[in-house]
């Protein structure tokens, strides 16, 4: 059923092939670095929830990129939605980084998190949005293996994970790939623990 939700001040038209936003979405907007006068990437864009909220925020220029391509198309139409300039705000298709030729102040990244079975399995362009693999970390994992080369030499990461695919895991993996890294959001349900994971590159917290 398309309906329109609000969420954080930013409405939002849904898509029966795309991920409704939740509390995730709203933990990694509330829990959002500061870029206003920067460039942001928000790989997985989804509905567009995160990228609006940038240029909302006072980015310069924002790309959402999402292998969805219902995705790509209900982005476009919550921005238009929100009277976003259309001047800061772009939406491309791709998988994680393929189609971005350039590097960015900050990269937003609501992960797909989920531990998958082949039985799991949904339909395929809503699988994108929840399937992790078998451990959950396939796509995480991959996107931080690849992300250091589209941000700046200044440049900051977000994660928006689970407890489930272990936010350890991750900030010892980005210590290892360059990034001072920490917890600095996180989100208790009975089952699990939503968590915002920020990296910044080594070099500059030692240049401060």
């Amino acid at each position: 059923m398309i309906e329109i939700i609000e969420i954080n001040g930013i409405k939002i038209k849904t898509h029966p092939k795309v991920y409704v936003p939740a509390e995730d979405s709203e933990l990694l907007i509330e829990n959002l670095v500061d870029v206003k006068n920067k460039t942001v990437l928000d790989v997985g864009t989804g509905s567009g929830i995160q990228a609006i909220n940038a240029v909302k925020q006072g980015a310069l220029k924002v790309i959402g990129i999402d292998i969805n391509p219902y995705a790509v198309d209900c982005a476009k139409i919550n921005s238009e939605l929100n009277e976003i300039d259309s001047k800061k705000l772009f939406f491309k298709t791709g998988d994680l980084f393929k189609n971005i030729d350039e590097k960015f102040d900050v990269i937003l990244f609501n992960a797909p998190y989920l531990p998958t079975s082949d039985e799991e399995k949904l339909e395929k362009y809503l699988n994108y949005a929840f399937d992790g693999g078998k451990d959950g970390r396939e796509v995480l994992d991959k996107f931080l293996d690849e992300v250091a080369n589209y941000l700046k030499k200044d440049g900051i990461i977000q994660i928006l994970q689970s407890s489930l695919t272990d936010g350890n895991k991750t900030i010892e993996k980005m210590k290892k790939l360059g990034f001072v890294a920490k917890q600095t959001g996180s989100l208790k349900f009975s089952f699990e623990e939503l968590q915002v994971i920020t990296g910044w590159k080594k070099w500059k917290l030692l240049k401060s």
